[in-house]
């Protein structure tokens, strides 16, 4: 709709000439035009009648005078040759001017009535082309125009009258210029003052005082009537005017509503004794295009019709989160329109509730002849569209009277309430903008005209396998005597917590049943952009190493939706484990002396040892696919730094045989290993061998005393996890 800054600055040029004894002269301008935009009006739209002239001004600048500053006692009128309708909500935008002179002159008023395109007062002066003022007439309305509704810019006050003349309109109202409103052909309107001359008031409402209204400037005014509220509401804002009126019966009466007559809107205005310019401009006018708007809302694949703003629904329609709905505004531009075209520019919006997404991305028109296909509409011209603050608005491009057009898109729900399911009511309602020609229309009501979209949003386990099989071919390796470790993660678009459901370990030939389900663990999660995630750590001690485990897991969120079932697999492996060492070996206790008969023709001493631990055990078991070895190293022995020897060894001899099975010296070497077809544990009780320190003694260096050294025991498997 066309705006704009209303007060255009009448030009005044004061020009003094002192001439001998004359004082000053004022010249003041007539009507200035406009500086802000107007509708291009032409005598194709109004009709014009009493003084009242042809629209003037520069196209787009237009406006109509009604008196002119010469014609004393006259009257005229411009009425929109396009009615109204009160069956739907209306704006009028417009402004007035009244030029400043030295003697106002009556004034101007603005008028709804339904008498027809000639109407005007039969008197001039007070009446301002509108009023009764006939006094002592029955009825009292007699010569005003009737079945109308009034709006007075009153500049004269009419409250003197004697036997040659004058007018006592203005009596109940103070001594000022006044904007105020009534029914001038209703009796109501009036009252009458005094016995010898009888003089009719007027009864005027809603009166605001102000100081001038004559000041040479166009000033902003809008009428605007609200069908939901049935109220007319008018303002003036430069004078602080804003006044609402009730349109109720008696509004309606007044104005023939009742019976439906089509109700004319326009301007009078009127000269009395004095002469002044007044002129009208009309802003934006809502209501030359005759438009039928409804909008459609279907169900795509198959096709299926879930309401119509046209008609209201016994029963709301039920429809599911997956499927795609369309929605189709239908436009009618209707022949008897007064104009051949709407220009671009109109804005179409539609309710676009959260959780709606569209699909693709564009709104679409076209003629509906040439995009209706199978029932719905696809193709046609892309529009610009915005969405923001709950509406889809497209502009629209140039249309046509005597055309059908459609303009459809399509959507998603994409979103879902937090914790619960989705059970949404999607309001629909279609708003045509309008502009300066054409009303704006509203198609749909939200409290009768929408549709239910109802989804569950189960969740999905990522993690897992869909089958045994599948399972079976991603198994994770976990060893025995470890626990085993799962990692769950849960994709679900609203819920903030699940719990998890699992089996216990079972077997490929093991068939599972629901009663093998038990709750394991409960995850929950702040951020409703993260992925609900959690690791499962189970205990294998009843497990047997070398078999396929299978563990199945589903989750339930918090709304009670359950996710499919998913399998893990588990190749469950042995271990080789170094179960026991003597913590202790102990050497003989010996003197000198006899450290030196202990030593041998191989100039070895021999120390035999003792236990701290009965039995003195060295134990290996393996319960996996590879082999061990045990390697050993012994280290310095030492007393506050002094060594026993260079080397000393352990070794261990069959006690029957004499052989020496092994010795742990200073460098590490294998002891014990297990052979590929060889038993997988050991067991060695070091009582079974002779078992002996073994060193070559430095007689003369020895200082008696205890020597401590260590063992390094280092155990290697050849289990490779692949």
């Amino acid at each position: 709709m066309k705006k704009f800054g209303i007060k255009g600055w009448l030009c005044v040029f004061l020009f003094s000439v002192f001439l001998f004894c004359f004082g000053p002269i004022k010249i003041y301008a007539s009507i200035v035009a406009p500086n802000f935009p107007t509708l291009p009006i032409d005598d194709s739209l109004i009709t014009h009648v009493g003084q009242a002239g042809s629209p003037q001004g520069e196209p787009g600048f237009n406006y109509v005078q009604i008196n002119d500053g010469t014609t004393t006692n006259s009257s005229g009128g411009v009425w929109f040759n396009k009615p109204v309708s009160f069956t739907r909500s209306f704006r009028f935008e417009m402004a007035f001017f009244i030029d400043n002179t030295d003697t106002d002159s009556d004034g101007l008023t603005f008028v709804m009535q339904s008498s027809g395109l000639n109407a005007l007062a039969n008197q001039a002066g007070p009446t301002i082309g509108v009023w009764a003022d006939v006094g002592g007439t029955d009825p009292l309305s007699s010569g005003a125009i009737p079945q109308s509704f009034a709006i007075e810019f009153d500049t004269y006050y009419n409250n003197t009258t004697t036997v040659l003349g004058g007018s006592m309109l203005d009596r109940d109202v103070p001594n000022s210029h006044h904007i105020a409103w009534n029914f001038p052909g209703s009796n109501d309107a009036y009252t009458t003052d005094g016995w010898l001359i009888i003089d009719k008031v007027l009864n005027h409402r809603d009166t605001v005082s102000v100081s001038d209204i004559s000041d040479g400037l166009w000033h902003s005014f809008t009428v605007v009537f609200d069908q939901p509220t049935q109220t007319l509401r008018y303002t003036v804002p430069d004078f602080g005017v804003d006044v609402t009126v009730p349109v109720d019966d008696t509004f309606k009466s007044n104005l023939n509503l009742t019976n439906s007559a089509p109700v004319y809107f326009g301007f009078t205005g009127a000269n009395g004794g004095y002469v002044q310019e007044k002129a009208v401009a009309f802003v934006d006018v809502e209501g030359l295009v005759e438009l039928d708007m409804r909008t459609g809302v279907f169900e795509k694949d198959p096709v299926k019709l879930l309401l119509d703003t046209g008609t209201t629904l016994a029963q709301p329609a039920t429809v599911d989160n997956s499927k795609t709905i369309t929605y189709a505004t239908y436009l009618s531009y209707k022949d008897t329109s007064d104009l051949a075209d709407l220009e671009s520019g109109i804005t179409l919006s539609s309710l676009f509730p959260e959780g709606l997404s569209l699909v693709p991305e564009a709104v679409y028109f076209g003629k509906a002849s040439e995009i209706m296909v199978n029932g719905l509409p696809e193709g046609g011209t892309a529009l610009p569209f915005v969405i923001e603050n709950g509406q889809l608005i497209t502009t629209l491009p140039d249309m046509v009277k005597g055309n059908d057009y459609i303009v459809h898109f399509s959507v998603n729900y994409t979103e879902a309430p937090i914790d619960e399911n989705l059970d949404a009511i999607i309001p629909v309602q279609t708003i045509f903008n309008g502009n300066a020609f054409v009303s704006s229309l509203t198609s749909g009501d939200p409290e009768t005209h929408y549709y239910q979209m109802t989804g569950d949003f189960p969740p999905s386990l990522t993690t897992g396998l869909v089958s045994l099989t599948e399972a079976k071919a991603n198994r994770q390796i976990v060893r025995q005597k470890r626990n085993c470790y799962l990692p769950i993660t849960i994709e679900d678009q609203n819920s903030t917590q699940a719990k998890v459901y699992a089996t216990d370990f079972f077997t490929e030939e093991t068939a599972i049943t629901e009663d093998d389900f038990s709750e394991v663990a409960l995850i929950e999660r702040s951020a409703i952009t993260e992925p609900l995630t959690d690791t499962l750590m189970l205990d294998t001690n009843a497990l047997a190493p070398g078999t396929t485990y299978y563990l199945a897991v589903y989750v339930i969120d918090t709304e009670g939706n359950r996710s499919e079932t998913r399998f893990y697999g588990i190749d469950f492996r042995g271990i080789v484990e170094f179960h026991q060492v003597p913590t202790s070996l102990n050497g003989t206790v010996v003197t000198v002396n006899e450290l030196a008969r202990s030593i041998r023709d191989d100039g070895y001493a021999y120390l035999a040892l003792s236990y701290d631990e009965e039995p003195p055990l060295l134990s290996i078991t393996n319960t996996s696919e590879g082999t061990w070895q045990l390697n050993g190293q012994m280290t310095d022995f030492l007393q506050e730094q002094q060594l026993l020897a260079d080397e000393v060894q352990l070794v261990l001899y069959d006690p029957e045989t004499n052989q020496l099975m092994a010795s742990i010296t200073s460098e590490e070497q294998v002891i014990f290993q297990q052979q590929p077809t060889g038993e997988a544990n050991l067991t060695v009780d070091l009582k079974e061998y002779d078992c002996y320190f073994r060193f070559v003694p430095k007689m003369e260096l020895i200082s008696p005393g205890t020597y401590t050294g260590a063992i390094n025991w280092r155990l290697e498997s050849t289990i490779i996890d692949e």
